[in-house]
């Protein structure tokens, strides 16, 4: 379903007039808005995809079109950039998709435009820039991913569910999620992201799920079930008892462990010391 929004120099599409493609900012919209753009036969250089919200810019001499989610077509971009392309580069515009950058929809187009073209290869043509900037943002939101496998803190509730909050900068929640459920494949636990207002949760022997957060009770009813705190401190106690004064290097500590990471963390919920 494609809802069209004339925004700009309203009348009849020209020469050179560029379509845009407002998407959500989750990998299905991008793909959705993927799938629309493709679909519309404008050519390729008269389209560009934009993730939809308060940093956009609207340019003259642009017609741009809202997509709606169509979890069908995002699934058909999915299996075609893994068969016709190749499962790695799938895997890199999965990542890239879950950037917090504001370019990365349209990145993911023009790598897909290359890709459709040369195949499997593509993940080797580093010099064109739409493949080099893939990569980038999936390094990065690789990167993060790895940051908070060791970051996430949990924290049990009175009624014995384990809880982690997280505030990462890019969408990395479907991607650590897997990773506590096959360490803790037994345990009931539930991983908030607090920027994205969503939540990973994990029923003891069953698969995770995702849940949108959006209600304004969230928080309270969090708040209302978290009675961890002699735990919580009982770790604290620890920490600080593990440290070595004389070998504190709060710069070497602030390069290993940025602060934008520590704000959910136990140890590190008070008055630093580095």
């Amino acid at each position: 379903m494609v809802v069209r929004e004339n925004v700009g120099l309203i009348g009849d599409r020209s020469p050179g007039d560029v379509t845009v493609f407002l998407c959500g900012p989750e990998p299905e919209d991008i793909f959705t808005a993927v799938y629309d753009a493709w679909a519309s036969r404008l050519g390729h250089d008269n389209v560009r995809l934009e993730i939809d919200g308060p940093q956009r810019q609207i340019g003259l001499f642009c017609q741009y079109v809202s997509v709606v989610r169509d979890l069908e077509k995002a699934e058909k971009v999915s299996r075609s950039i893994a068969r016709k392309i190749s499962w790695e580069a799938y895997s890199g515009v999965y990542r890239a998709a879950l950037s917090f950058e504001v370019d990365r929809a349209d990145a993911i187009y023009r790598f897909l435009v290359v890709g459709f073209q040369v195949g499997a290869d593509v993940i080797h043509r580093l010099q064109h820039p739409a493949v080099c900037r893939v990569f980038e943002l999936s390094r990065k939101v690789g990167n993060e991913t790895h940051l908070f496998l060791g970051f996430t803190r949990f924290a049990q509730w009175k009624n014995g569910v384990l809880f982690a909050r997280m505030a990462p900068k890019c969408n990395v929640l479907p991607l650590v999620a897997p990773h506590f459920d096959d360490r803790m494949s037994g345990e009931n636990w539930m991983i908030y992201d607090e920027i994205r207002h969503k939540a990973a949760v994990h029923p003891a022997g069953g698969s995770w799920f995702m849940v949108d957060t959006v209600d304004a009770g969230w928080e309270e009813w969090i708040q209302s079930m978290d009675d961890g705190q002699q735990w919580e401190d009982l770790w604290r106690t620890f920490v600080d008892h593990i440290v070595i004064e004389p070998r504190r290097n709060p710069g070497l500590q602030r390069s290993l462990l940025p602060l934008w990471y520590r704000k959910n963390m136990t140890e590190h919920q008070r008055t630093e010391k580095v």
